[in-house]
């Protein structure tokens, strides 16, 4: 029987068998994120010629906007891959441009209303301090509205990582410690976001 089925599928005609294309998608994301914790292992030569290591964690809640646009595929009648960018506030006077890709499922299909579920990784690129390259974790979901054919708006929350590198003022002089002196920099900021999304 499993024999004659496999058979069967493979003489319909293509036109008969469900197909999908791929779909172009585009879209634009505002949001308002809750950084609630700052984490940093430093590790560098200070002026008096010694090494300095310190590590900590900040209980701390800043806000901050995010603005972001889309472009991407529906891959399927439920799972869409875009690629995303924008400008994403972390901290108290941190900002980052994301380039991130992100997917998204929605279970009851991405022309209908109703839940959806997104992941995306990205490298980050800080638009003051050490302007050192980095990465973040994006996942999250929400629900959405279907407001006309291919329009459609999401209400999101998600919970985001994102990495940073310090400027590192030397304890005695006050002055930022040369890249040269710094053996480790690294830093994390644990947020939440609440975004609307425009689809189309």
């Amino acid at each position: 029987m499993k024999k004659f089925l496999l058979v069967t599928l493979l003489l319909l005609p293509p036109v008969l068998l469900p197909a999908w294309r791929p779909k172009p998608s585009f879209g634009l994301e505002w949001g308002y994120t809750g950084t609630f914790l700052h984490t940093h292992q430093h590790n560098y030569i200070y002026s008096a010629g010694s090494r300095i290591i310190d590590e900590g964690a900040y209980w701390w809640y800043y806000s901050n906007g995010s603005i972001m646009a889309n472009a991407g595929l529906d891959v399927s009648r439920s799972v869409n891959v875009s690629v995303y960018s924008g400008l994403l506030g972390v901290y108290s006077r941190r900002w980052v441009v994301p380039l991130e890709l992100r997917t998204r499922w929605c279970p009851s299909g991405l022309t209908q209303s109703g839940a959806i579920v997104h992941a995306g990784i990205a490298a980050v690129f800080p638009t003051s301090t050490l302007k050192e390259t980095a990465g973040r974790l994006n996942i999250g979901g929400g629900y959405r509205f279907k407001v006309f054919r291919h329009i459609s708006v999401d209400f999101l929350l998600s919970f985001n990582l994102t990495g940073d590198h310090d400027l590192i003022r030397d304890p005695d002089t006050g002055k930022y410690v040369l890249r040269s002196d710094i053996l480790r920099n690294y830093s994390e900021y644990w947020g939440i976001n609440a975004s609307v999304a425009l689809n189309f």
